[in-house]
């Protein structure tokens, strides 16, 4: 199921990051608001204000110390599914994956993103290309399906970003009978997403 994201993850190898530790969550946003302690905090850097219909799962910082974050968010009942591997997961009607990685600077936070992207447009069978901001940040977004017969999921979208020293990528999955758009539940997340004052 989460094959949807190992090229990320397997990128997280290959680089030599920085960081030590989940830092506090942060007391203000970078927009001046008050940092809201029911945001999902990744990495001191950005809150989620999970959007209403999604369900966060996990908030991984055991990658902390290499820099790097994961949290993941949900819509629908989860059911249990089996891989061609043999691997037990559960599946749900749309996943979220967020991926946050600190490095020594902004180029380099620049270099790793358009590595992801380069990746991920290898990997999908790309629908669509284009910009977007949300709450301040720059986004590329892609639309896609999934070529792979083995994935349970059809179709998604992903969202490609920096902020500060920080690379950021946000990917949603849907399965084929879910009909919320990829595009547009991915735009819907971003806009909840917050980014910890400078």
């Amino acid at each position: 199921m989460r094959r949807t994201v190992l090229w990320l993850l397997a990128a997280i190898l290959t680089l030599v990051l920085t960081g030590c530790g989940a830092p506090p969550a942060p007391e203000r946003a970078a927009d001046g608001a008050d940092w809201d302690e029911e945001w999902v905090t990744v990495g001191g850097v950005m809150g989620v204000d999970t959007p209403e219909g999604m369900t966060a799962r996990e908030n991984n910082e055991a990658l902390a110390a290499s820099g790097m974050y994961y949290a993941t968010w949900s819509i629908g009942e989860g059911e249990p599914y089996t891989n061609a591997d043999g691997d037990e997961a559960t599946l749900y009607d749309d996943q979220v994956y967020l991926l946050l990685g600190g490095y020594k600077s902004e180029e380099e936070a620049r270099e790793t993103l358009a590595q992801w992207q380069e990746m991920a447009q290898a990997q999908y069978a790309v629908d669509e290309t284009w910009e977007e901001t949300y709450n301040g940040r720059d986004f590329r977004i892609i639309t896609y399906t999934f070529d792979s017969g083995g994935n349970p999921y059809a179709c998604g979208a992903s969202a490609f970003g920096t902020y500060r020293n920080y690379a950021v990528s946000v990917e949603l999955a849907c399965r084929e009978e879910f009909g919320g758009g990829a595009g547009a539940l991915l735009a819907r997340f971003l806009g909840n997403c917050h980014y910890a004052m400078p």
